[in-house]
């Protein structure tokens, strides 16, 4: 709580800068925030981006609005361990923080995937040799870029001006303040973690098991797929981080692979969500005549990112699934 405190305090989330002048919202509108889309809105005759990029404002430790990634990790982990601990938690305050939980993280997470997008393909951009990035093709993914980010950080700073914003937290700190939890008995501490952990380690494996069988080649659905990877291996990490004072290393080992589950889930959504974005870029420019050549070389470059990042989380599933990573869990749940 003191995280999501942190994240939102006025002087971490001022109002979202005006865009920039030739930026409106038709250059980048149907561009999805995490998988892309296809772009159906032709390039007007104006829209040919000045010599100068335009830089999306706003980064995490910029001007332009919410700390974002603070706030989306401080959600990730207050769900996380409303997941893990469930079974342990008493009243009936816990639907309603649910339910605020996902709307609010419907809209961050969002916004977040969409940093991750514009950092991964900033890199891409930087990378590129000089003669090919520079002009249009530098400055139309300008464009692009701070109109999204624009518009997502608007939607969180909306977000936070709402009631039901205000009832999350209210419900947040009452549950810490008062700590409605079963089983207070010490005695019972490491089989009550060890049965929590047990049952989040279970739908992480579950997800996994569904998931990554259709990453390699997976087209935008695919993105859809991982979400419930990065989800529940999230929740894995945060129980694991909660009951390995009780649980001990091994549950540090546990709450380990599961974070590196989640870290090259997320690789893989950022890497299939530029190559996304670079189809749709190269259809603007080409319909506004201007040089589309660059943007093919950006794919491949993004393309080879996927297909690492598609052999980078089969080797992760592989190694959170070893049997003898969790055969402990049987015992002390």
């Amino acid at each position: 709580m003191a995280a999501l405190h942190t994240a939102t305090e006025p002087e971490s989330a001022p109002a979202v800068d005006d865009v920039p002048a030739g930026t409106g919202s038709e250059a980048g509108s149907d561009l999805g925030a995490d998988g892309g889309s296809s772009v159906t809105v032709p390039a007007a005759e104006d829209e040919t981006p000045d010599d100068e990029p335009v830089r999306a404002a706003g980064g995490p430790d910029g001007p332009g609005g919410p700390d974002v990634e603070r706030l989306a990790e401080a959600l990730a982990d207050l769900d996380a361990v409303l997941t893990g601990f469930a079974s342990l938690i008493e009243g009936g305050e816990l639907p309603a923080l649910r339910a605020e939980l996902s709307w609010a993280r419907s809209t961050v997470e969002e916004a977040r995937a969409l940093d991750g997008t514009i950092e991964l393909l900033e890199d891409l951009v930087e990378d590129l040799d000089p003669s090919l990035r520079q002009g249009p093709v530098e400055a139309r993914i300008g464009i692009v870029v701070t109109a999204r980010a624009a518009e997502r950080r608007d939607a969180v700073t909306a977000m936070l001006a709402r009631p039901e914003w205000t009832s999350l937290v209210a419900h947040a700190d009452q549950l810490v303040l008062t700590a409605p939890i079963s089983g207070r008995k010490p005695k019972n501490a490491p089989r009550v973690l060890a049965r929590a952990l047990a049952d989040a380690d279970a739908a992480a494996r579950e997800a996994a098991a569904a998931a990554v069988p259709d990453t390699e080649g997976a087209d935008r659905a695919g993105a859809t797929r991982l979400d419930p990877v990065a989800a529940a291996a999230h929740t894995v990490a945060a129980t694991a981080r909660v009951a390995r004072g009780v649980l001990g290393k091994q549950a540090r080992r546990l709450g380990d692979a599961a974070a590196a589950l989640a870290t090259t889930t997320e690789e893989c959504r950022r890497s299939g969500s530029v190559t996304h974005w670079l189809v749709d870029l190269a259809d603007l420019a080409h319909r506004a005549g201007e040089p589309s050549f660059s943007y093919g070389v950006l794919h491949a470059e993004a393309t080879a990112r996927r297909e690492a990042a598609d052999e980078a989380l089969a080797g992760a599933v592989t190694a959170y699934t070893r049997p003898k990573l969790r055969k402990w869990l049987a015992d002390a749940s």
